[in-house]
């Protein structure tokens, strides 16, 4: 399962290297999309959005000290379903979440896009 996850990191990784060198980005469906945080009714964004946008759209309250800059990691949130429907986590996000965080489903929500219905879970580490 890990390696078969890396390979598809990998996968991936080659992709976004191809767009980059051709100039061209990969394209993001338009939606709308059902973005679900548990106990709130979905609500429907368009392809692309953020997470935390979409949690501030909904009114639901998500910490996210230093702005959706991906450097404090405080809007860390874990996907519960749809994880096939965030777009792959950059660098930075890589970087701020660890390896060991990325493994266990959670992305930043300043940085995962939506490309497809999901539900969010939001944890409460204070």
């Amino acid at each position: 399962m890990a390696e078969e996850k890396r390979r598809r990191g990998l996968r991936a990784g080659l992709r976004r290297a191809a767009g980059r060198l051709s100039g061209r980005r990969p394209a993001i469906p338009e939606g709308p999309f059902a973005l679900e945080f548990e106990g709130h009714a979905p609500i429907p964004v368009p392809g692309g959005t953020t997470i935390l946008a979409g949690a501030a759209a909904a009114g639901v309250d998500l910490d996210h000290y230093c702005g959706g800059m991906a450097s404090c990691g405080t809007c860390k949130v874990s996907v519960v379903t749809g994880v096939e429907n965030l777009m792959d986590a950059d660098g930075r996000e890589q970087m701020v979440l660890g390896s060991q965080s990325a493994a266990s489903g959670l992305r930043l929500a300043c940085q995962a896009r939506v490309v497809g219905p999901v539900t969010i879970r939001i944890p409460r580490w204070f």
